[in-house]
């Protein structure tokens, strides 16, 4: 498994809760 694409998985992840959740809480 790519490290690489892991972290990029993750951001992707992370970018969409703000976005659903604007408040940024988690």
């Amino acid at each position: 498994m790519n490290m690489n694409a892991v972290g990029i998985d993750v951001s992707k992840g992370k970018s969409m809760v703000a976005i659903l959740r604007p408040y940024g809480e988690i």
